[in-house]
């Protein structure tokens, strides 16, 4: 699937959730799932959904399907905004509060991180 580039996306509004590019995120990310879910079995398998869990309490990924799911996804994630993604950055792995808790959590980290670059000018 071809994604328009974060550079060529409308400008990002005031909330805090980049608006259309939690969007564009998230659908990298479902695909990611659905790459991972074919090496999962039936009952690991994780729902597209921005609520599912990934890790920690409720969580469908053990230490192993996480680190399968972060290197899918920052491959996804970089040929999408043409820019290394880090997803291993900033105490990820809280299982209350780390940004791998839900792909909703994972996604907004995305667009934060896209946000700073972008602000650095650096998109």
């Amino acid at each position: 699937m071809k994604h328009a580039r974060f550079a060529d996306l409308s400008p990002k509004p005031s909330s805090s959730n980049c608006g259309s590019r939690l969007a564009d995120v998230l659908q990298v990310i479902y695909e990611s799932i659905s790459d991972l879910n074919v090496q999962l079995p039936a009952e690991c398998q994780i729902d597209k959904s921005p609520a599912s869990v990934l890790f920690g309490e409720g969580g469908r990924l053990d230490s192993l399907g996480l680190s399968n799911f972060i290197v899918i996804t920052e491959q996804k994630l970089y040929e999408f905004l043409n820019f290394p993604v880090d997803l291993t950055e900033d105490d990820p792995f809280s299982p209350t509060n780390g940004h791998f808790r839900t792909v909703h959590s994972v996604a907004s980290y995305v667009c934060e991180l896209a946000e700073k670059r972008r602000s650095a000018g650096a998109l």
